[in-house]
């Protein structure tokens, strides 16, 4: 079973592909507003890479968010049009999720990630999970609030990941261990995760699956004074 992934929920551009057979090719690029230009080419490298093509894998994954609305609509969106196009199954993966699933693989010693990112106006989504005889676990629900009040319940041992790391430091004990999110934003885990989700039989249908806002989209508007006075 082959699976392409998707990650579009913050800075990171990401696709990659896995199997059951050990294979996980990944390509990325950092760089805000480049989603909607680079998602295709990244899955086509990806492919090119491995020398198959689409109608070879067997399903589509995707980040759900929470994150960029505008990252996570590009990255489903696009997921979804390969699914009606190939015929293939959609996966939901949570990008929490598998951001701490990247981050136990790359430290096997750590017991517990949270997962922190900046949402605007003051606000964070955070989350956190647990690593136990090798299975991990969410232990504080994906959420949005105050991240600075959430920390008072989380032990130091914990790995902090996050996309502010300067301001989540000035609130954060010291000697906690304080990383850049965009590190573990990874399709090829993104996929990983559906694999285990389709031999369950889980899958999403693409009509209905929506991603994990969190919080209203707010649309602002800046109207010169002296336009409103000449349409008055």
């Amino acid at each position: 079973m082959t699976v392409l992934g998707i990650e579009t929920s913050t800075a990171v551009c990401s696709v990659g592909l896995t199997n059951e057979s050990g294979l996980h090719v990944e390509r990325s690029l950092v760089e805000s507003h480049i989603h909607s230009e680079k998602l295709l080419t990244l899955v086509r490298g990806v492919c090119e890479d491995q020398k198959i093509t689409l109608s070879q894998i067997d399903g589509v994954a995707v980040s759900i968010g929470p994150g960029s609305f505008t990252g996570l609509r590009i990255g489903l969106s696009t997921a979804k049009g390969l699914c009606y196009a190939l015929g293939k199954p959609l996966i939901a993966v949570p990008a929490f999720e598998s951001v701490a699933e990247a981050v136990f693989v790359s430290h096997p010693q750590i017991g517990r990630v949270v997962v922190c990112v900046d949402a605007k106006q003051g606000d964070y989504y955070f989350g956190a999970y647990e690593k136990t005889n090798g299975m991990f676990c969410e232990f504080l629900p994906v959420q949005i609030g105050n991240f600075s009040a959430a920390l008072s319940d989380i032990t130091w041992e914990t790995m902090i990941v996050t996309d502010r790391i300067d301001e989540v430091k000035k609130i954060s004990d010291k000697s906690r261990a304080i990383e850049n999110i965009l590190l573990y934003c990874r399709g090829d885990v993104i996929a990983r995760i559906a694999i285990k989700k389709l031999k369950d039989g889980v899958k999403n249908a693409p009509e209905n699956l929506e991603p994990m806002y969190l919080k209203d989209f707010v649309i602002r508007t800046h109207v010169k004074m002296d336009k409103l006075i000449h349409d008055r």
